[in-house]
């Protein structure tokens, strides 16, 4: 920021911002912050819209000392109300009326309130362990679960990130997932620590991809990162815009399984020159633990069953990320066993959560188990093999519904599938897939070529074509109500 005052650090749809505005406006808020909390560590509500007053109330609240806890918008009612009610916030920072949030809160609100001409100074020095946010994530229980992340814990990872990418003042970023989705951490702060520029994407662009490629052009957006659920639709929509944005040099996935096919029909409409990145993380462990990027060769090789794009990668300076079996020992190779992860970015735990927290959170050397699954390769290389939550029991047999998913995308002309346990007109438990193709494709084959590739008691017994799957506000897929429907 010192460096580049002058240049813009955040814009939206209606203004920008420098980095000198920014930091002035920010030191501002933290101020009246911790006027009103002088104790590091209140938890701060922020229900704003997508503009550049949310990245202000992000670094204000940092800068504070505090913790924000992301009040979306367009989250249901229900929702924001239980966030709040679980998270005990002290005060909300807003652009709008909270009577969705349910309960008499001290709010701050941005839109009416002006902020200081001569901004005071910064905070004295912090806890090492002050927390940073706390993001809430769905749980299997259907109770969300509040993750509080430290500072410590995001600088490790920006400083990670940081040394291992080439990002400059020169970069453009989108700010384009719900503040809601830990994305959004990388996101804020790999831009304004490498001085670029964040352009924030309105929500209703973010919903279109015809919008989302004519912003990417406009702004001439050079690091994009983005749920491979939602890049699916970019790389199908280039050919449906005048010109593809050529300006992105690298693209960051995270929260799903890549799909190789989007990633070579972008590379056909834009040409080679884009770098793409397939990182692996949660919530618990500060957004990223692993980080692998693509090869050209990789990219470019015949065929449609590549290994190599199920490897986790590389753990970041400071993570450790092992595969162990139930008793808590590394898994021999060939085998298959949850991902543990360690280190750095291993968040305190889940709010008001204690038996949760001592279950997932390990106090031997520090790890979050993931509930994540991989197969553990000759030299340490780990393969994703789905989620242990994912795994199924049906008819004596147990089935992961990663690996019939993984099977069917091979054939040709799927854009999208998963398979979900449901339930037939007459209660009998039965898998059932759900998929996408291309409008232009006639129907594939898909129980013929199930029942070519995988044992009887593998193949869904419906496959229910879609124009295109639910998501979850984090632009994942909405697994839980495809299963609810089926």
């Amino acid at each position: 920021m010192r460096e580049n005052p002058d240049r813009v650090a955040v814009r939206d749809r209606d203004r920008s911002l420098t980095y000198r505005q920014l930091a002035d406006r920010a030191t501002s808020l933290a101020a009246r912050l911790r006027a009103d909390h002088p104790t590091p560590g209140a938890r701060v509500g922020l229900y704003l819209n997508r503009t550049v007053d949310l990245v202000t109330a992000v670094v204000a609240t940092t800068v504070a000392g505090h913790a924000y806890v992301p009040l979306d918008p367009a989250y249901p009612e229900a929702r924001l109300r239980f966030t709040v009610d679980d998270s005990g916030i002290a005060a909300v920072i807003t652009d709008q009326d909270t009577t969705a949030l349910g309960t008499a809160l001290k709010t701050i609100r941005l839109d009416e309130e002006g902020f200081a001409d001569e901004p005071p100074p910064a905070p004295d020095d912090l806890p090492d362990d002050v927390a940073a946010y706390v993001i809430y994530t769905s749980g299997s229980t259907g109770r969300p679960k509040g993750v509080e992340v430290r500072q410590r814990n995001v600088v490790a990872l920006v400083t990670a990130l940081t040394e291992m990418f080439d990002h400059t003042a020169d970069d453009v970023w989108t700010l384009f997932h719900s503040y809601c989705f830990d994305f959004s951490v990388w996101e804020i702060w790999g831009a304004l620590i490498t001085g670029g520029t964040l352009v924030v994407v309105p929500a209703e662009v973010a919903i279109s991809p015809e919008a989302i490629l004519s912003l990417l052009t406009t702004h001439r957006v050079t690091v994009l990162n983005v749920v491979p659920s939602v890049f699916r639709h970019l790389a199908a929509a280039l050919r449906r815009v005048p010109a593809p944005p050529g300006d992105v040099r690298r693209v960051i996935f995270g929260g799903e399984a890549i799909d190789l096919g989007d990633i070579r029909a972008w590379r056909a409409a834009t040409g080679s020159g884009c770098e793409f990145v397939n990182g692996y993380g949660v919530t618990e462990a500060t957004v990223f633990a692993t980080m692998r990027t693509l090869s050209a060769f990789e990219l470019d090789a015949p065929g449609d069953d590549h290994e190599f794009a199920r490897e986790l990668g590389t753990p970041l300076r400071g993570w450790d990320v092992r595969v162990r079996s139930e008793d808590g020992t590394d898994v021999p190779v060939g085998a298959t066993g949850e991902i543990w992860v360690g280190g750095a970015g291993v968040a305190t735990g889940y709010v008001n959560r204690p038996e949760l927290t001592a279950d997932r959170f390990l106090g031997d050397g520090g790890f979050y188990r993931t509930g994540d699954l991989a197969i553990r390769r000759p030299g340490d290389v780990f393969h994703y093999a789905g989620r242990a939550d994912d795994q199924v029991k049906l008819n004596g047999y147990r089935i992961e519904l990663g690996e019939i998913e993984s099977v069917l995308r091979r054939l040709p002309g799927i854009r999208d599938i998963v398979v979900v346990r449901g339930v037939s007109r007459i209660g009998v438990a039965q898998l059932v897939a759900y998929y996408v193709v291309d409008p232009a494709q006639p129907d594939p084959d898909l129980a013929g070529y199930a029942r070519a590739q995988l044992p009887r008691y593998m193949v869904p017994a419906r496959f229910v074509r879609q124009s295109e799957l639910p998501l979850t506000p984090s632009g994942k897929t909405d697994r839980r109500a495809l299963a609810e429907a089926g």
